[in-house]
């Protein structure tokens, strides 16, 4: 059995009280700070939920820049608009028509023919743009290799030409000679917008962003741009708990590189004549990115951290609490040799410094009084220590010695002295108990118990 006490963990020490029923010394300052630190604590928590919960903690990106040997894509938005502000009629329009726009589509295996476009208008500050298809499909492949069933490279290519009319049989009239020369001689160029997308961290959804670009064309040095779309292949941890990843990808970025271009080469890829060519695909180069949201134990141990700063403020109150409890102590034990010392009127101020005393309602000179006063708290301050307690029963001893014979005081230790549990007890404990017969209000004869019930103190000289 004392081999497994030995292993007790959870062992209890013996607490003393400072008094009847606390444990602890507790002061009106103490109460005040605590009540400030769990203030600022609940305020600063719940600050830090709102936060979180509003998505205003940024969370952890990590981004690593790629390449990727293969890709599939599909724009589920036009990812290129085509704008022109400086022409006082419509270049699109099909009964009057300027630019026409052509669009193939074309892998490594399949070369299509071109397919004029029906331009599709919309007015975005008083102007006319033209949008090319939605839902145009590109594959990155630049090996071409059938791996898992993977397909073939396919690429884009958006034709701006100047109206023909071979254009008739898709219901496009072309303006006059007159205005098309004209056209072709002032027409200095175009606005190109490029939809792409970023990630908002904060509503978690994504954003359209658009690129600009001023590009100026020469009917008589036409041009092959080549668009090529970045991929973003993204991973979300926005789990509360566990790690989850949610998977999407998206076009992030573009790069255009532009070149001059025969018109020969142009009217042999469409047939027509033009400004030039976009050659639409995906780039090999791109980006991972992984977001990941705080969880809920990242923000407790924040709190906790914060806590940690805020408690330390706690030391101030300790120590204040631990002057006080000084100073009571001290005012006790003088109160415990001068009885009338607790009926001294003593007024202090704020900073616990003494402002005025009054004995009997007599006022006394506060200096003199303030000059004892310490003089007690310093011998009070030295009877406390342990090595003068030890001191002081070794002198009682002796005391006792002198006063009670050895023999008698070995007796008495063997439960030969103290008080009967009841006056009617048994013979046998009344023989244990015959050396010195105690009744029971003798248990708290000496006790604060006692002094606390009577009303007035009176004054004994020990002499």
């Amino acid at each position: 059995m004392e081999n497994l006490k030995k292993l007790d963990l959870f062992g209890s020490a013996l607490n003393l009280n400072i008094n009847r029923n606390d444990k602890q010394y507790k002061s009106v300052i103490g109460g005040i700070t605590s009540f400030l630190l769990y203030f600022c604590s609940l305020a600063y928590f719940v600050y830090k939920i709102y936060l979180w919960q509003s998505g205003q903690i940024q969370p952890k990106i990590t981004s690593q820049s790629t390449t990727f040997d293969y890709q599939e894509y599909v724009f589920e938005q036009p990812p290129i608009e085509i704008n022109m502000n400086s022409w006082d009629e419509d270049p699109f329009d099909l009964k009057n028509n300027y630019i026409a726009f052509a669009y193939r589509q074309s892998d490594a295996e399949i070369k299509a023919a071109p397919q004029i476009i029906i331009p599709t208008q919309k007015n975005i500050s008083g102007s006319s743009s033209y949008i090319i298809p939605q839902n145009i499909y590109l594959i990155l492949n630049p090996t071409n290799k059938n791996n898992d069933g993977q397909k073939s490279d396919v690429k884009g290519i958006l034709f701006i030409a100047v109206c023909d009319k071979q254009l008739a049989p898709y219901n496009i009239t072309c303006a006059s000679e007159e205005k098309l020369q004209s056209f072709i001689e002032k027409f200095q160029g175009i606005d190109i917008w490029i939809n792409v997308n970023i990630y908002n961290t904060e509503t978690k959804q994504m954003l359209g962003v658009v690129l600009k670009f001023e590009m100026k064309l020469d009917f008589y040095a036409p041009f092959i741009s080549q668009i090529q779309f970045k991929i973003t292949e993204q991973d979300v941890d926005d789990n509360v708990f566990i790690t989850t990843l949610e998977k999407s990808k998206y076009i992030s970025q573009c790069n255009i590189f532009t070149q001059p271009l025969s018109q020969i080469t142009f009217t042999n890829e469409l047939g027509i004549q033009g400004f030039g060519m976009f050659m639409i695909s995906l780039s090999s180069d791109g980006n991972k990115l992984k977001i990941t949201y705080p969880k809920l134990g990242e923000i407790l141990s924040d709190f906790g951290s914060i806590m940690s700063t805020l408690l330390s403020i706690k030391i101030i109150a300790q120590l204040i609490n631990s002057y006080l409890l000084d100073e009571q102590i001290l005012y006790q034990i003088i109160a415990s040799y001068f009885p009338d010392f607790k009926y001294h009127q003593i007024q202090k101020d704020l900073f616990g410094r003494i402002k005025s005393v009054q004995i009997n309602n007599k006022p006394q000179d506060l200096e003199q009084y303030q000059f004892k006063l310490d003089m007690l708290k310093e011998k009070a301050r030295n009877k406390i220590n342990f090595i003068n307690q030890v001191y002081e029963l070794s002198r009682l001893q002796f005391i006792v010695q002198g006063l009670i014979n050895k023999k008698t005081i070995i007796e008495s230790i063997n439960y030969k002295l103290g008080i009967k549990w009841e006056q009617n007890e048994n013979e046998i404990c009344s023989q244990r108990m015959n050396i010195l017969e105690l009744q029971s209000y003798d248990f708290t004869i000496l006790s604060l118990e006692q002094l606390e019930k009577l009303d007035d103190i009176k004054i004994y000289d020990l002499t």
